[in-house]
């Protein structure tokens, strides 16, 4: 997996599932744990098959096992 975090942009690539999809919380499931990403005015700008483009203004990216 890659996880890229840019000024307002998160991008995550080989992810499983999209478990909570909010304008300031997006949890998603990676192959051995779960990422938690909070924030504030949160848009997908890409998505695709194991693949997404987060913009918004990101607090804190947390990893769940």
């Amino acid at each position: 997996y890659y996880i890229d975090i840019y000024n307002d942009m998160i991008h995550v690539f080989r992810y499983v599932d999209i478990l909570k999809l909010q304008d300031e919380e997006i949890i998603l499931q990676m192959e051995n744990f779960q990422l938690d990403i909070k924030g504030n005015h949160f848009r997908v700008k890409r998505l695709e098959n194991q693949e997404i483009l987060i913009s918004g203004f990101l607090e804190s990216v947390v990893f769940l096992r």
